[in-house]
């Protein structure tokens, strides 16, 4: 036999990332299938009907101590940071920051009321990205949009109005500073911004509703401007 220092043993631990598990339902009737990560607990009992759950399949969980131990990557050009003008949703900041580190934003403008990284909404849904894409959060977004544009950034606002251009713009090149701008849930871009703004973006639709949750708009414009 073996043995191992309880030290030694911690180490490892601490290397063997936690697993997540799929488990199915015994009960023919029922059939469910759920994953079951270390957060949660629900342990090998169907949350559905009661019946014992056999596991079907094990894998690493994904867990934010990996992403916060990953190493910061070069970003790619033309530099391009967001700015988020008074965001409601915690969630929808953070997952803005996994967004913006996944697709190398350079920086996150946080204006009025949009959450910091310091509300745990942020960090829940941001999953360890606010640590490595840098922010700065302000009061007033017209005005730092002004202050962008004197700095050289081109700025643009992604916006479902009536003269908005389509993503992605085939005849017109990204400039080397770009701003995206993306406002609040409900009411939009500021009207102020907007009248500041070089060019006003928008995804195109091909269903009935005529626009998308912001976070999801903020990924697939940002996503079409790196393409």
């Amino acid at each position: 036999t073996t043995s191992q220092s309880p030290g030694r043993q911690r180490q490892r631990n601490a290397m063997t990332p936690p697993l997540a598990v799929f488990r199915e339902c015994s009960n023919p009737a029922c059939g469910f299938r759920y994953v079951e990560t270390p957060a949660d607990g629900r342990g090998s009992v169907c949350p559905r009907c009661g019946a014992p759950a056999k596991t079907a399949v094990s894998v690493p969980a994904l867990s934010r101590e990996a992403t916060a131990a990953a190493k910061p990557r070069a970003l790619p050009h033309p530099t391009i940071a967001l700015l988020l003008d008074n965001f409601r949703s915690a969630f929808n900041v953070g997952s803005a920051f996994r967004t913006a580190d996944a697709a190398g934003a350079a920086h996150i403008y946080l204006t009025g009321i949009s959450p910091t990284p310091e509300h745990p909404g942020v960090r829940k849904t941001a999953l360890g990205a606010e640590k490595w894409v840098s922010w700065s959060s302000h009061a007033n977004g017209v005005t730092l949009v002004s202050r962008l544009k004197s700095e050289g950034w081109a700025v643009w606002a992604l916006e479902t109005a009536p003269t908005a251009s389509l993503l992605p713009l085939q005849s017109q090149p990204l400039p080397e500073k770009l701003v995206l701008v993306c406002g609040n849930e409900v009411a939009g871009v500021d009207p102020g911004i907007l009248a500041r703004a070089d060019t006003v973006v928008a995804l195109p639709m091909h269903g009935h509703k005529h626009s998308l949750n912001v976070a999801s708009a903020l990924a697939a414009a940002l996503y079409l401007l790196r393409c």
